[in-house]
């Protein structure tokens, strides 16, 4: 069995006691070290820090198309272990019951966050424009070039499945860039570049 910090604890005390003659004390049960490790699992660390590092008020703008613009506000929730992202852009047509649409403001919300099991950073988005499920987003971060890649598949309308990719640049404490790719007859192409600039940092 693997030992833990609190079972080497539990024995070091043990044996201070014996030798002061007095009863051992107990070694933790295998439940007490399940909900040890359990809680360490649970905890936020330096992955979770980089995603800190995002959070605060952004502006974006397509880098292409000038009239693709919005903002997007980053906060943390449950003591950081994960990231609420809210999105607002520009007015589309919006699907709504009985066929119909209406012109609203673009709205997403992301959960960003990082599995430490997994050891994957995780992100589940949804939207009120295109999609009635939720994108679940997989990725990883290279700190040389300070990006990260997500992919994921979805499946828009039955049968047909598509694979995508998003790029995020780290460019410095005050930008950073979103590049997105999908799948078109097996060879990724892109389709949008947005560029953010933080506009308030908490």
């Amino acid at each position: 069995m693997k030992l833990t910090w609190s079972t080497l604890l539990f024995i070091l005390l043990g044996m201070a006691n014996w030798a002061s003659g007095q009863s051992p004390a107990k070694a933790p049960s295998k439940e007490q070290e399940t909900m040890a490790q359990l809680l360490d699992y649970s905890r936020p660390g330096p992955q979770h820090a980089i995603l800190a590092s995002l959070v605060g008020s952004w502006a974006f703008q397509d880098k292409n198309l000038p009239f693709v613009k919005g903002t997007l506000v980053r906060t943390a929730i449950f003591e950081g272990r994960f990231f609420q992202v809210a999105i607002t852009g520009g007015q589309l047509p919006i699907p709504i019951a009985d066929g119909k649409t209406k012109l609203a403001n673009y709205q997403g919300l992301e959960i960003e966050g990082y599995d430490n099991v997994r050891q994957r950073y995780v992100t589940t988005a949804l939207n009120n424009h295109i999609g009635s499920d939720e994108a679940q987003q997989m990725g990883q971060y290279d700190a040389q070039s300070n990006v990260f890649t997500y992919e994921w598949e979805q499946e828009l309308v039955p049968g047909l499945k598509q694979k995508h990719r998003k790029i995020v640049h780290l460019i410095d404490p005050n930008q950073y860039s979103e590049t997105y790719y999908e799948d078109q007859n097996g060879t990724l192409k892109k389709t949008r570049e947005l560029m953010y600039s933080k506009t308030m940092a908490k």
